[in-house]
């Protein structure tokens, strides 16, 4: 009797047909567990919706990319998986990209829709105009203080923004300056107060009101603080005064910064001094006769905004002309 025989290639179809059931799909975009879902983008501005003009991609963890070219907009039936939106050029014109919410990478799943948010905020740009000085809180006019009399208060006043969304906060460094130069009488001395509301800042329209976040006064190129002191000398070179402090400010909102730079007294000085609210105490001798002390006072100031971009740079500072600070003291014992 002869043996039935099964032939090579039927054995070979089987094998084949076995391990291909067993091999696992390649397919899932990513690991997002298959299938596919809709990616949408959109954008706000000062966060209102806007709609126009802007390149972006999306990348998914495998593959090609996607390109955009406006917004709002759909993509549909993207693989499943991890997606990365990025910003590539365009969006509202004078603004910048503030960030991509809830995130630039966010994971797309089966029959859901993943929505990108570009956020775009105005164009940050920061001010200072029109330094004042005063004399007790107003406005001094011209360039010269005649009758300066011990007790008075010698200060500056400006204006300071920072244009961009209205109503969002931005951090800003201001830097304020008074150059001062005996130019006669008996050397008279600078002591260092550093009362906390000897600088202010208060919105000229309804906002809140801002917040200080510190407070340094400097002679020269040295920080100093209370009870220091340096000594005036007619003729010598000028001594540059100087306060930086840090605000959080409201975006689109106009400030009044004041600065009370000194208060006049007699001396001996005995700290924190008869003036409130001062950063420094101009101490001046009593003689047996009429003095008459003449100083040049020159104020500036310059802001600047922290970790984040100002766009224009031309308007950060500003400069007050030259003033002349006359003071008399009458004899003393």
């Amino acid at each position: 009797m002869r043996k039935r025989l099964v032939p090579v290639y039927s054995v070979l179809v089987v094998a084949i047909v076995l391990l291909v059931a067993f091999v696992p799909s390649c397919g899932g975009g990513g690991g997002g567990g298959g299938g596919t879902g809709n990616i949408n983008v959109n954008a706000v501005l000062c966060g209102n919706p806007w709609t126009g003009n802007v390149s972006y991609t999306l990348t998914p963890a495998s593959g090609p990319p996607l390109n955009g070219a406006s917004v709002p907009s759909t993509h549909s039936g993207v693989a499943t998986g991890t997606w990365t939106c990025a910003y590539v050029s365009g969006g509202p014109d004078g603004a910048f990209l503030a960030n991509i919410t809830p995130s630039a990478t966010q994971t797309v799943s089966k029959d859901q829709t993943t929505t990108f948010v570009l956020n775009f905020e105005l164009d940050q740009d920061a001010g200072i105009t029109g330094i004042d000085v005063t004399r007790n809180g107003a406005y001094v006019p011209g360039d010269n203080i005649s009758d300066g009399v011990v007790c008075n208060i010698i200060g500056a006043e400006f204006l300071q923004w920072v244009d961009g969304c209205a109503q969002y906060s931005v951090t800003a460094n201001e830097t304020s300056w008074l150059n001062i130069t005996q130019v006669a009488g008996p050397p008279a001395t600078i002591h260092v107060v550093n009362d906390t509301c000897a600088v202010d800042k208060t919105p000229n329209f309804a906002a809140p009101p801002p917040t200080k976040v510190f407070q340094v006064p400097t002679i020269g190129n040295y920080t100093v603080g209370p009870g220091d002191y340096i000594t005036l000398v007619p003729e010598a070179p000028s001594e540059l005064l100087n306060v930086e402090t840090q605000w959080q400010l409201i975006k689109d909102t106009y400030y009044t910064t004041s600065i009370n730079w000194f208060g006049i007294s007699k001396a001996p000085f005995v700290f924190p001094g008869p003036h409130p609210c001062v950063l420094f105490e101009l101490v001046v001798p009593v003689l047996p006769q009429l003095q008459q002390y003449v100083f040049t006072l020159v104020a500036s100031a310059e802001v600047d905004l922290v970790a984040a971009t100002d766009v224009n740079l031309t308007n950060n500072q500003d400069m007050r002309p030259p003033l002349t600070l006359v003071v008399n003291v009458p004899a003393g014992p």
